[in-house]
């Protein structure tokens, strides 16, 4: 197959600017192939192919064509090495939201709220006013009917490996009854004796389907039984929890909150309905890090911290992917301390090596050398949780 002419000087494109347009007169079409990015800062990348190395606090996210809100995988926080984009020029972006609303949790779903009166208003201190915009979804997710305790032809048989269960999406909002949308349902197959379904486990009862959706049970394409005879099965489900907020959408991420605030930002739920409860969980990152008790033991080294948590709250449903602990992996942060220190910073030069990134606020643990006795008495320190400015690099592929 033949390949394109390459060499010094036919690579890859000189950066050019990426929009607006050149205007007339304006000086020279020439821009940087790095990219700063604020807290709060969205950089949607430009029709074409590009080369994205992410900084230590981005994220690539898409347009979800089904819910219609921007989202990044589950281990973004990890993957900040080269990545190859097709870019539209509208779908796909880079995200510094640090210090923003990420998600929701459902901690009470309620009772007897409607669709169309439900609201959700976030409330925090938000760094220059600009709060998130979030749409509650009402009812509409999937339950399970029957236990797998019927003929044969619906547990099937002669599977070697689980089917795939495939759970069609509620409609989009503009096709959705309810004029929102929803989320959609997610489920595995459990594999009994015979090869034969024995059960099946919902990570995710989705939410604001219209009605049940046909549910598709696929074989594995690499099942070694699949030329030896298998007898498909068969999945019914059934809608559920009516008038329950079942998970709110966020549709803007808004503003960052005031470094230090994080944890001060609740959101309140109005109309019809009582006794539902949402947490909203923030993308955010160790800023800094209080002695508030330097401990007695530690000598006079430098000493490293670690973080531990960091997932999204778990809430009260608990067959769905945040409570799985499947919604996002945290990067951990490294900080080295001394006992001399009351309080550093990222400006502290060689204290906040790496402030990890979150949705939730982590604890901080102290990790003690091989070398040390254990301190007489234990230090206190906490982790000041943030936004921190970042950036990426977008490179023209040839």
């Amino acid at each position: 197959m033949p390949s394109p002419l390459s060499g010094p000087g036919l690579g890859l494109p000189f950066p050019q600017n990426n929009y607006p347009s050149e205007l007339a007169n304006a000086p020279q079409d020439c821009s940087s192939n790095r990219i700063p990015l604020a807290p709060g800062d969205v950089f949607v990348i430009p029709a074409g192919d590009w080369f994205i190395n992410l900084g230590l606090y981005c994220i690539i996210q898409y347009l979800d064509p089904v819910t219609g809100i921007w989202t990044a995988g589950a281990g973004a926080a990890w993957t900040r090495g080269q990545v190859f984009i097709k870019g539209d020029g509208f779908n796909v972006r880079v995200a510094n939201l640090t210090g923003c609303v990420y998600s929701t949790s459902v901690v009470v779903g309620g009772t007897n709220y409607v669709q169309a009166t439900t609201t959700i208003t976030a409330i925090g201190t938000f760094g220059n006013g600009a709060a998130p915009t979030l749409v509650p979804i009402v009812g509409g997710a999937l339950a399970l009917t029957g236990t797998f305790t019927i003929d044969v032809p619906t547990k099937g048989a002669g599977y070697g490996v689980p089917p795939l269960i495939m759970i069609p999406p509620p409609p989009p909002s503009y096709a959705n009854a309810n004029g929102v949308g929803g989320i959609p349902a997610q489920a595995v197959a459990v594999l009994g004796s015979g090869g034969s379904i024995s059960s099946i486990s919902v990570i995710n009862p989705g939410a604001g389907y219209p009605s049940v959706p046909t549910i598709a049970v696929v074989t594995n394409p690499f099942d070694p039984n699949i030329n030896t005879g298998i007898t498909v099965a068969s999945v019914t489900m059934s809608l559920t929890s009516a008038g329950v907020i079942m998970g709110a959408l966020v549709t803007n991420n808004g503003s960052p909150l005031n470094n230090g605030s994080l944890a001060s930002v609740t959101l309140s739920i109005g109309g019809a309905g009582s006794s539902g409860s949402l947490t909203a969980n923030v993308m955010q990152t160790v800023v800094a890090a209080t002695v508030t008790g330097p401990g007695v033991g530690f000598g006079t080294a430098e000493l490293p911290f670690a973080t531990m948590g960091g997932a999204p709250v778990a809430g009260s449903i608990t067959n769905n992917p945040e409570a799985l602990r499947l919604a996002w992996l945290p990067r951990q942060a490294q900080i080295g301390l001394t006992p001399a220190n009351t309080s550093v910073s990222v400006g502290s030069p060689g204290t906040i090596y790496d402030g990890g990134l979150f949705l939730s606020a982590p604890s901080l643990n102290i990790l003690l050398p091989a070398n040390l006795a254990a301190p007489s008495t234990v230090a206190s320190v906490a982790a000041v949780m943030g936004s921190r400015i970042d950036k990426v690099d977008l490179q023209a592929a040839p």
